[in-house]
C-alpha cells in the first residue's frame, strides 16, 4: 500500500475515532457526528480499495485520481462550512456571555434604584460617542405627555470616555465590555425595560442625528393606543442628504421590505424608534449590527400594529460613522432581510 494511502487511512481513522468521540462527550452534534463519520469512513474505504470509487460517474470521464481529489475538495468545502457552523455557535456563547455580565454588573450598582415602571424608558447604544452624547443627554425631556423619562445607556465597547459622560449625568449604563453592535447593546437595554416595567420603549443613536425634541411625536400614536410600534421616517419628514449610492440603497430595502411585509416602509434602517415594551418580549432578535429591519420584520410578521411619524435626520456634528461601508453595509442588511423574513 502506498505511503498516500496510509496517510489517507491514518486521518480516516482519526475522523471515525473524532466522530465516536465527539458525540459520548456531546461535543459534536449527531449530525454532525453522522458527517464527520461518513468522512471517515469513506478515507479508510478507499485507502483500503480504492476500486470502490469505479462506481461513480465521473470516474468514467476523469479517472481514478481526479475523481478523489474532487471529492476531498467537496469535502474541504463541507469542513469549511462545519467549522463556520462551530465558529458562529462560539461567538453566540460568548456573545451570552458579555451580555449576561453587562446585565449582572448593572444590577449590581443600578438594581435599587431601577425603577422603570410606567415610564417611558429612553435606550440609546453607544460606541465611541463621548462628545455626541454629552449633547444629546443634555436635550432629553423628563416628561413625555403624561409620562416620566428614564435613560439607559447601553455601552458598547467604548474605548473612550462615554462611560464617563453617561455618569456625569448620573443617568445608568449597561456596559457591554467587547464592542458586539448596536443590536447586542439594545438587547441588553430591551431586558432591562423588561425586568423593570417600563411601558414604553424608545431607542434612538447617540450620533446626534436623532432629536430628542421629537420623541412626543414618536410617542403618540402609541400612548393614544393606535399602534405597538412606532418607526420614525426621515422620508416623511425630512433628512441632510448624505452618500448618494447608501440612499439608493435604504431606497431598495424599503421597496423589498414593502414587498415582504406587505404594507409600505418608507425609512427600514432608521432606529429611532418606539414601541410598548410587553411586545418586546415576543421578538426573536439575534442579529448584532444590522438590527433596524430585523426589529421591524419580526414586529409586522406577529402581527403588532405598525405606524411611521415623519422626523428629522440631521448629519453627525463629531467624529465618524460606525457603519460599515457601502458595499459591506449593503450585503450585511441584505442579509439580515433574508435571515429574519427566512424563520419568521
Amino acid at each position: 500500500m502506498s505511503w498516500i494511502r496510509w496517510i489517507g487511512l491514518l486521518i480516516g481513522i482519526v475522523g471515525l475515532f473524532w466522530s465516536l468521540r465527539g458525540r459520548m462527550t456531546r461535543r459534536l452534534s449527531r449530525g454532525e457526528a453522522i458527517l464527520v463519520g461518513l468522512g471517515g469512513g469513506f478515507l479508510v474505504a478507499v485507502a483500503l480499495e480504492p476500486s470502490v470509487v469505479d462506481p461513480l460517474l465521473l470516474f468514467k470521464k476523469t479517472g481514478r485520481i481526479v475523481t478523489l481529489l474532487i471529492i476531498g475538495e467537496m469535502a474541504l468545502l463541507g469542513g469549511m462550512i462545519f467549522l463556520g457552523i462551530r465558529l458562529g455557535r462560539l461567538e453566540e456563547r460568548l456573545g451570552n456571555l458579555i451580555h449576561n455580565m453587562a446585565l449582572r454588573d448593572f444590577t449590581r450598582e443600578f438594581g435599587e434604584r431601577a425603577d422603570f415602571a410606567r415610564k417611558i424608558l429612553i435606550i440609546i447604544p453607544a460606541y465611541n460617542e463621548a462628545g455626541n452624547l454629552r449633547k444629546v443627554l443634555g436635550r432629553i425631556p423628563k416628561k413625555v405627555w403624561d409620562y416620566e423619562v428614564e435613560v439607559i445607556v447601553a455601552v458598547d465597547g467604548a474605548t473612550d470616555n462615554t462611560e464617563q459622560v453617561v455618569r456625569e449625568f448620573d443617568i445608568p449604563a449597561v456596559v457591554n465590555q467587547v464592542n458586539r453592535g448596536g443590536g447586542a447593546a439594545l438587547r441588553a437595554g430591551y431586558e432591562l425595560a423588561l425586568r423593570h416595567g417600563a411601558e414604553i420603549v424608545v431607542t434612538m443613536d447617540a450620533d446626534g442625528q436623532h432629536q430628542p425634541e421629537e420623541i412626543p411625536t414618536l410617542v403618540e400614536p402609541i400612548v393614544r393606543g393606535e399602534a405597538d410600534l412606532v418607526n420614525g421616517s426621515r422620508v416623511l419628514g425630512r433628512q441632510e442628504k448624505g452618500d448618494l449610492a447608501r440612499q439608493a440603497g435604504i431606497v431598495f430595502f424599503n421597496l423589498l421590505l414593502s414587498v415582504l411585509l406587505r404594507r409600505r416602509i418608507t425609512d427600514c434602517s432608521n432606529a429611532f424608534r418606539a414601541i410598548r415594551t410587553e411586545c418586546l418580549a415576543s421578538l426573536n432578535l439575534r442579529e448584532e449590527q444590522f438590527h433596524t429591519t430585523e426589529l421591524l420584520i419580526e414586529a409586522i410578521s406577529k402581527g403588532m400594529r405598525y405606524k411611521e411619524v415623519p422626523i428629522t435626520v440631521t448629519r453627525r456634528q463629531m467624529g465618524e460613522s460606525k457603519k460599515p461601508k457601502t458595499l459591506r453595509y449593503g450585503t450585511g442588511v441584505l442579509m439580515a432581510i433574508a435571515k429574519t423574513w427566512l424563520r419568521t
